[in-house]
């Protein structure tokens, strides 16, 4: 079913939403709130006089910067052998003995970028790990490639969200005796005095997090409660200080989209939850990140900040009815997560088409058929809260078009409302199949 039968069947002006439209990109919009008015009890539903259509559009401000890298200058065979040998004595003292990179190699086997990269980069990585976890500076590594020295760091800083002190690197190249070598530094934000002062910091806010986990969770219960921590704590913000790190969600509470990345990661690996960064685009070239999550041996994607109704309002909208969390993107598979997002990791990510663990399966909100008693359920059930929405995920696009004829074009929703209500505000998702109704 596409936009227009929609918008057909919630009898709205039509010159009105023409203007609306054209002043829309529609390449922009995720989705678009709603209303049908009428009256719950007789089943005659009519829009309401001068009722409107207000479009909420997902606009792709992520507020994403890459890491930055800087070749600092360098001059071709003016390095001397006194030079060089300073060199490797300040590598010496950096903590980069054979003993101690096989020691850090060994340590980093699980994490998923370490894991899928090449493994002849195994020992780059180790070695620039260890360098930017000691804010060491000019030190000299394996690598003589830029490109491997850039794709190296890539993994480091997509793998560990707790070096947040990390916001890129500079590299010098030289030669000497006919070898290239090359010299590495990390950007570093904070030094280790202040990075003590943070650290002491995050362990308090560890310990509140930790009260809250439900007992004995099982891995979906702590994927989904660091979701919903994250976003019940975080307001988005492009202009929020440190919102590359996780200090920005963690401490601070405001972030854009790697600030929540980063945070979900930290708080799952302190879960033991495997968890890493991914990184791409989403609607107009804008960059993004987001996460990968393995459940039972499955992976899945995870979209904290698509998941966050302020990422809606730092478009210039208001979310609907002061909702805060939607969990269309908690647990989906490649294919649902590529409708929007483009992917730009170094390292090939998985195919991921496990849904046991999707949120609408775990939570009974997912219909393979028209099931209005199933529906009437949770209509119900959120009828004697005070949230009053209810979401569902549909499994496939046919019994979407299904649900959007019975209860947006025949109207059939008012059936499923609680009797004090006589309106309802709704989006669709088409590319998810998921609906949702506020009352």
């Amino acid at each position: 079913m596409n936009k227009a039968t929609l918008i057909k069947g919630i009898l709205i002006l039509a010159l009105l939403f023409a203007a609306i439209t054209l002043l829309r990109n529609p390449d922009k919009e995720r989705m678009a709130l709603q209303r049908l008015g009428g009256d719950a009890q007789d089943g005659m539903h009519t829009a309401a006089e001068g009722e409107k259509q207000n479009v909420v559009t997902l606009t792709p401000v992520t507020g994403y910067e890459a890491p930055v890298v800087v070749e600092e200058t360098s001059r071709e065979g003016s390095q001397t052998p006194e030079t060089l040998k300073q060199l490797m004595e300040q590598r010496e003292e950096a903590g980069l003995s054979e003993a101690k990179i096989a020691e850090c190699m060994e340590q980093q086997k699980g994490r998923y970028m370490y894991d899928t990269m090449d493994a002849s980069l195994h020992r780059l990585y180790a070695e620039l790990y260890m360098i930017l976890s000691s804010h060491a500076e000019n030190i000299l590594i394996s690598a003589t490639d830029p490109s491997d020295l850039q794709l190296a760091f890539l993994c480091v800083f997509q793998d560990h969200p707790e070096l947040y002190w990390i916001d890129g690197y500079s590299y010098r190249r030289f030669g000497n005796g006919g070898k290239v070598y090359i010299s590495f530094s990390g950007k570093y934000t904070y030094v280790p005095g202040e990075c003590r002062i943070w650290d002491r910091k995050l362990e308090d806010m560890l310990a509140g997090f930790m009260k809250g986990l439900p007992r004995n969770a099982d891995d979906y219960e702590k994927v989904k409660y660091c979701y919903e921590y994250i976003i019940w704590n975080t307001d988005y913000r492009v202009d929020s200080k440190d919102n590359q790190n996780i200090l920005s969600v963690l401490l601070n509470g405001e972030s854009v989209c790697q600030g929540y990345a980063k945070a979900f990661q930290y708080l799952l690996e302190k879960l033991d939850v495997p968890c890493t960064m991914v990184v791409g685009k989403v609607y107009g070239g804008e960059g993004h990140a987001w996460n990968l999550v393995k459940i039972e041996g499955e992976w899945y994607y995870v979209d904290t900040t698509w998941g966050d109704a302020g990422y809606m309002a730092a478009g210039g909208v208001a979310a609907p009815q002061d909702s805060e969390i939607n969990y269309n993107y908690l647990n989906v598979t490649r294919s649902e997560m590529e409708a929007s997002h483009t992917f730009d990791n170094v390292v090939i990510m998985p195919y991921c088409n496990a849904t046991a663990d999707n949120y609408y399966v775990r939570e009974d909100r997912y219909f393979d058929r028209y099931d209005t008693e199933a529906l009437q359920e949770l209509f119900d059930e959120a009828g004697r809260g005070t949230e009053r929405s209810v979401s569902f995920k549909c499994a496939d696009h046919v019994t979407f078009e299904r649900y959007a004829e019975e209860l947006l074009e025949e109207r059939r929703i008012f059936e499923l409302l609680p009797d004090d209500s006589s309106s309802v505000d709704y989006t669709v998702d088409e590319e998810l199949n998921v609906f949702t109704f506020w009352f």
